[in-house]
C-alpha cells in the first residue's frame, strides 16, 4: 500500500505522464489528479489513463492531495511548488523531478508554510521527445532517482517519497545538494552543451551525409531549448567547471594531433574506451 491516497501532478507532460501511469498501473493512489496549462494535454493524459481527473486550477488541484508533484520546466519548479505548498492541507508532501537542485530547493524551503514538507528529488530517466503522447508506465523501471534531503525535510516524508519511487520500480539514492548538481553537471548537463555544439561545428553541405555515428553521438541536441536554458542558469558554476574540464581534454586531444603524437592519442581513447566499457547501458 502506498502512503498517498490523492496524488496531485503538476505538469502531466513526459514525465509527469510517465509517473500517473506508473501510479495508476501500480494502483498506489486512490486518485490521480491532472494540473496543467492547456485542456488537451490533460484530456490526452485522461484518456492515456495517467491521471483520473484534471484541472486547469492548481490551488483546486492540490486542495485534497497529501502529495503534489511538480513536473513542469525547471523555471517554474518553485513557483509551482510553492502555491501547491501554501494550498494544501496540513500534513501535505511536495515534490519535484527536476535535474537541479540547489537554487530551486532553497527558493522553496524559504517560502514553505508550516506543516508542508518538500521533498527535492530527480529521477534520472527522459527522452528528448515531449509531451504524454511519449509518456509510458515503465520510464522509471530501473532507473535511479536521487532524493537531495536538507535539514528541513522530515523524515517521514523523506522516507514515504523514497518508499514511492521503489514501488515505481526506481534505484533510489540520497545525497547531499552541492554534491548532486557537481555530478549531475558532469554527466547529464555537460553532454547537453557538447551535443549542440557538436552539431553546430558541421558545415552545412557535410551535415546531409551524417549517419549513425554521427546522429547517436547528437541525439540529445534535439532536447527542449527552453528547459536546458533553465537548467544552464541554475547549475551554471557547476555546468561552467565541468565544460573546462572538457576542454582540457578536447586541448590533450588537440595536441596529440598537432603533433602527430599517435601513442598519446592512443592513450586517450584507450582510456576512453576503458571507462565507456565500465558503464551499464542499463543506467
Amino acid at each position: 500500500m502506498s502512503d498517498f491516497k490523492r496524488i496531485a501532478i503538476i505538469g502531466v507532460g513526459l514525465i509527469g505522464g510517465s509517473f500517473g501511469l506508473a501510479v495508476k498501473e501500480r494502483e498506489l493512489a486512490d486518485d490521480v489528479v491532472g494540473i496543467g496549462y492547456r485542456d488537451e494535454t490533460l484530456v490526452r493524459a485522461e484518456a492515456r489513463g495517467a491521471i483520473d481527473r484534471w484541472t486547469l486550477d492548481l490551488e483546486e488541484g492540490v486542495s485534497d492531495a497529501d502529495l503534489a508533484v511538480v513536473c513542469t520546466p525547471v523555471g517554474l519548479v518553485p513557483e509551482k511548488a510553492i502555491a501547491a505548498a501554501q494550498a494544501m492541507p496540513p500534513g501535505g508532501i511536495v515534490t519535484d523531478v527536476a535535474s537541479t537542485k540547489e537554487v530551486i530547493t532553497g527558493k522553496i524551503e524559504a517560502e514553505l508554510p508550516d506543516g508542508i514538507a518538500f521533498v527535492p528529488a530527480h529521477p534520472m530517466a527522459g527522452s528528448e521527445e515531449r509531451g504524454n503522447e511519449n509518456a509510458t508506465a515503465g520510464l522509471f523501471e530501473g532507473a535511479r532517482v536521487i532524493l537531495t534531503l536538507t535539514d528541513r525535510t522530515p523524515d517521514a516524508a523523506a522516507d514515504a517519497v523514497h518508499y514511492l519511487w521503489e514501488r515505481l520500480g526506481a534505484r533510489v539514492e540520497r545525497l547531499d545538494v552541492a554534491a548532486h548538481d557537481r555530478i549531475v553537471a558532469r554527466i547529464s548537463h555537460l553532454p547537453h552543451l557538447i551535443a549542440p555544439a557538436l552539431v553546430n561545428a558541421v558545415d552545412e553541405a557535410s551535415l546531409p551525409y551524417a549517419a549513425t555515428g554521427m546522429k547517436d553521438t547528437t541525439r540529445i541536441a534535439a532536447s527542449d531549448v527552453r528547459l536546458w536554458v533553465d537548467i544552464f542558469r541554475d547549475n551554471r558554476l557547476n555546468v561552467l567547471d565541468a565544460l573546462r574540464a572538457f576542454g582540457v581534454e578536447l586541448e590533450s586531444i588537440g595536441e596529440a594531433l598537432e603533433r602527430s603524437d599517435w601513442a598519446k592519442l592512443a592513450r586517450c581513447l584507450e582510456r576512453a574506451r576503458d571507462r565507456r566499457q565500465g558503464l551499464s547501458d542499463d543506467e
